[in-house]
């Protein structure tokens, strides 16, 4: 893991950037990891757009526009609340340049998932001896309140999802498969991306992968870069 910027922590292999301040998590794609970090490896070098656009799809076999570049771009920056340049910056003519401070990173602690049902969840800070309604309706508070953010987690779940998915391939004919999960190599270094709970949409001449947590890739049915069980 890196961290950017003294603030930000980019996990390459679970494919997340986390603001360590708001411990807000952006889920990111195959495609942001690999240009993030080639433009890592180039810190405060200009890469023009035909580099990166090699660096990300083509040297896989995969033929974009460059409105592909500038989605990704946009998407790194959003995840870096990145909005004046402190971390990618344009060059206006040439390209990019990565002129963010990165640093290695290792996380301390790991989270802790707590499974509790709402009826063990007591109100904070309520005495004993208050009344038995107010308990109620401070319960009721809080079950709506947590409602509402179980909403607002699934809408934006669902919103990142068909970001991720949108694409001309979406009115043409495809095969899709479900897997528990896959593995993507992108190249010969032996570095693998896991993906779980992965669904498959085989285009024909291509296929996309989405997994649970809004993350896409595409590839060539016949690459050899992807591995699922």
């Amino acid at each position: 893991m890196l961290i950017i910027n003294d603030n930000l922590v980019f996990d390459s292999e679970q494919g997340y950037i986390q603001n360590l301040s708001s411990n807000v998590r952006y889920p990111i794609g195959i495609n942001e990891i690999a240009l993030l970090n080639f433009m890592i490896e180039h810190i405060g070098e200009t890469l023009t757009k035909d580099e990166l656009m090699y660096h990300v799809w083509k040297k896989r076999g995969i033929v974009v526009e460059m409105s592909s570049l500038m989605h990704c771009i946009s998407s790194c920056r959003r995840a870096l609340e990145d909005r004046s340049g402190e971390a990618i910056k344009t060059v206006r003519g040439s390209g990019y340049r990565f002129v963010g401070n990165v640093e290695s990173y290792q996380s301390n602690c790991e989270p802790i998932e707590v499974n509790m049902s709402l009826a063990e969840v007591e109100p904070i800070g309520v005495n004993a001896s208050e009344p038995t309604a107010n308990k109620k309706l401070n319960r009721q508070g809080r079950t709506i309140l947590m409602a509402a953010g179980l909403f607002f987690c699934s809408a934006l779940t669902s919103y990142l999802i068909v970001e991720n998915m949108r694409s001309p391939l979406s009115d043409i004919s495809f095969e899709q498969k479900h897997f528990s999960a896959c593995w993507f190599a992108p190249d010969s270094s032996g570095i693998k991306v896991r993906y779980q709970d992965v669904n498959l949409y085989d285009f024909g001449e291509l296929t996309l992968l989405v997994d649970k947590g809004g993350r896409s890739l595409s590839f060539r049915p016949k690459s050899g870069v992807l591995s699922c069980e």
